[in-house]
Formats: C-alpha cells, structure tokens, sequence
C-alpha cells in the first residue's frame, strides 16, 4: 500500500506480444501492473469503456474468431484498452497487429541446429528437414497445397530422401502423396484409420496402399546421424517420436506437446479417448527409455526448439498434478474452445512451460482418490516381455543374471496410500531388491489408492530363459 496520504498511481497497461507485424495472427494478452483492475478492450475501433468486454486471462483476445471470414493478403487489427481499478483509470492505449500472411503455397525454412533444417508452412505447420552423410529423412508433410516436395528436393540435392510422418493429423500428413512415387513414406499402423478419414474429408491426394508401417525400434540411418523411433500413444494412438541419440535431439511432432507463447499451444488430449494417467505412463515408460539423453525436443507447432530434459519435467508434472489433484486444478485452455488444461510454469517468462489440453468430464479413467495403477514398472537384471500398460496386471521376465533382480514400480498416483513388492513395503519410483530362490518366480505388486480401499495387484513371473 502507499504510505499515508498519498493515492495510488493510475494502473499502466501493457500487451503480449508486443503490437508489429506477424506472419499469422496471434493471441494477445492484456497485462496490468496492479492485479486488482480491471481490464477492458475493443476489436472494433471503437474506445473503450467500463461497459466495455472484460479481458480473461484465461480467454485470450483472437485476432481473428474461428469460423469468421477472414480476408486474403495482408490486414491490420488494432485493439483498444483500458484499466479500471477503484475510481482510477489508466490512460487508453491502442495495439495495432499487422498480419502479412505467406503465399498458401510458400515456404520458410532455416537450420535451427547442426543437420536439422526447420520449414514452415504458410500456416506454421513445422516440418523438419534432417541430412547425414548417405540420406536424408523429412518428417511430417504439412499442410500446404504448395509443392513440398520440389522445395525439400532443392535442399537435399543427390542425397536420397525417406519421408517420416509422426501421426495422422491433416496438419502432419496433407503433402506426403507428393513424394510416394519415388520416396519411401512411413508412418504407424495405428494411425491408419486417421489417414483414412482425413484423406475422405479433405481429399488428400494419399495412396494408403504404399504408406509402409513403422513401429518403435525402427532406425533411420542416415550415415553419421541415425534416428530411432518411440512410440508415444496420447494426441493420437500412433504418435511418433525420433530420438538422434549422439547429439540428442528429439523430434517429436505432437507426440509431448508444443508450448508456442504467441499462438498458445499445448498438448492436445481432449480428443484422445484415453486418460490423462494412460498418457503418464507412456511418457514414464518413454523417459525410462531414453533418460538423460535428450537436449534439445523440436516439436510440431511450438516458437522454437525446448530444452528436453525441463520441458519434460514440466510436462510429466502438469499431467500428475491432474492425476493427484483431478479436474479442480484445470484451468480454460484458451484454444480451442470447450477445453480445459492442466499447466505447469509461466508461458510468460518460462520458455520450457508446459500445458495438456483434455476434456474436464472424461480426462481419467477414474476419480483421483480410485487411483490405484501403476504409471511405470521397470526391472534391472532382467528383460521384460511384455511392454508396460497400466491395466496389464501380468508380466513376465527373462534374468539376465544371477542371484537379484531390482524392481522399480511407480505408483500413478503420488498420494497413493500403499505401494507393495512381495508384501514389503516399497518406495514408489525406487529400486526395491529381489532375492530370486526359484525358476520362474512370481514377485507380486500392490498398489493402493488414496482411499485406503481400492487396490490393484500386478504379478511378474521371473524365469531364467
């Protein structure tokens, strides 16, 4: 408070981002220096007043509605506004946007690190051009009706070139026809369907026929930079990931999400028919994988490339927060409409902030204090058989040595009342030793939920093989 006296100062606004000219139109957000006021804004020229629409921080002001016709070319936008706080007023200020959009057929690109070449759309659909030594793979094929495929050529030049779709989105896949003639197209089986369906809708020129399926543990092999596939089911059931190893960077298309601060993005799980906690065990069991081997994650819409390893933990967290909490931590996701979202860091002043965009009524497969699954299972000294999922109770495992093996169980849930191995107590995500004294051995898992009541129980049976 100021010191006796002396009234407050009238509140100063300011916007996010800044009024200038953008290739597509962002979102805008009003930003005051005292909470307390009240922001109100025009679209439409006109000055605003306290009868005037009040800016929600969680409804972001479009430049250009959904739906609405939108004119080709160039346009400008120019929003007035001001803030009310008690009986002071801040001056009116006036934003103007100038959107200079690119040719439908145009596009932009530039190495965003060493061998990896990002191309835009005219849309800011992200393609990424990666080049070794004997080959070159280009992942994703956009939207645009341009020719993709002459323009990734000129880049590629006498090296062949291979096509990777990360999953079925008309927005990932609406150019790849144009390279199935003489380039092999490869996405996941799983996405198959999706592919269909786009291609009927949208008259995508695609044959399905000659999409060759790929599934985790496919290597491209370009030479000196070879890429492998994860398999990461949530935004769609086939997305796909590609993890260069040496120089650890990621392309991962919408598989975790993207994070854009101007158009803001997320991962999108609101059309996903599974769970938010299906999505935390995949994204455990894929960081298990690959741990500490991830710098750089380039994704599918985000402004620009993430650092992995805190993004990551950024997701993971905004996904646990809604298993250990449930919808009451969920906030309005700004896009699109109807969605609500689970967030974790400051869009604002955190470049590797994270958000998941789900559908509030059916976002888990059961009420938070019901939780009783495991998120991840892991086993050291011997291999698993079968893949982990959450709702698969019965595993099996083949030794690799002698005498122990360490069982890693991760509960789902952190509030978990009881997380047991071979009726001892165990600490969710840590080692727990297993003395082996038969062939095969059945070691056995429960997990109980936050009520105390409702339990799971999972059974891996260790033999020597």
């Amino acid at each position: 408070m100021p010191p006796l006296g002396m009234s407050r100062p009238s509140p100063s606004l300011t916007a996010y981002p800044e009024p200038g000219t953008y290739d597509a139109p962002p979102m805008i957000t009003l930003l005051c220096d005292q909470e307390d006021a009240k922001i109100h804004y025009t679209r439409d020229g006109s000055s605003p007043t306290s009868d005037s629409p009040v800016f929600d921080p969680y409804r972001l002001i479009p430049l250009e509605q959904f739906g609405e016709e939108v004119p080709e070319g160039k346009r400008s936008y120019t929003l007035r506004a001001i803030a009310v706080a008690d009986d002071r007023v801040s001056d009116e200020v006036i934003l103007r946007y100038d959107i200079d959009p690119r040719d439908r057929g145009a596009f932009v690109s530039e190495e965003i690190l060493p061998g990896v070449r990002l191309i835009r759309d005219f849309e800011n659909n992200k393609m990424y051009l990666v080049t070794g030594s004997e080959r070159a793979l280009l992942i994703d094929a956009g939207m645009s009706t341009g020719d993709l495929r002459g323009y990734v050529l000129a880049l590629t030049g006498d090296l062949p070139l291979d096509v990777c779709i990360t999953h079925g989105h008309p927005d990932h896949v609406a150019a790849m026809g144009q390279f199935q003639a003489d380039h092999a197209v490869y996405m996941h089986p799983a996405d198959m369907p999706l592919l269909q369906r786009f291609k009927e809708h949208l008259n995508f020129d695609i044959d399905l026929s000659a999409v060759r399926p790929i599934d985790e543990g496919f290597v491209f092999d370009l030479g000196y930079r070879r890429l492998t596939v994860y398999h990461i089911p949530g935004h769609s059931k086939g997305c796909l990931a590609l993890l260069d190893e040496p120089s650890g960077i990621l392309l991962a298309g919408d598989a975790i999400g993207s994070n854009g601060p101007t158009i803001v993005d997320a991962l999108w799980l609101q059309m996903s028919a599974d769970g938010v906690d299906d999505y935390l065990s995949a994204l455990q069991v894929f960081r298990s994988k690959v741990a500490g081997r991830i710098r750089y994650i380039c994704g599918g819409h985000g402004a620009r490339y993430l650092e992995g390893e805190a993004y990551l933990d950024n997701l993971q967290e905004a996904a646990q927060q809604l298993i250990d909490l449930g919808p009451g931590t969920l906030v309005p996701s700004p896009r699109p409409a109807g969605a609500w979202k689970s967030v974790c860091g400051d869009r604002l002043t955190d470049p590797n902030w994270a958000s998941i965009n789900v559908h509030r009524d059916t976002c888990l497969s059961a009420p938070p204090d019901a939780i009783a699954t495991l998120s991840n299972l892991q086993v050291k000294g011997a291999t698993m058989v079968e893949p982990f999922k959450p709702q698969r109770l019965d595993y099996t495992a083949t030794l690799q040595q002698t005498g122990a093996v360490e069982i890693i169980a991760t509960a789902m849930s952190r509030r978990h009342a009881a997380l047991t191995v071979d009726g001892k107590q165990a600490t969710s995500g840590q080692p727990f030793r297993v003395a082996l004294t038969g062939d095969p051995q059945t070691v056995t898992i429960e997990v109980v939920a936050p009520d105390g009541e409702t339990t799971n129980g999972y059974t891996l049976s260790v033999t020597r093989g």
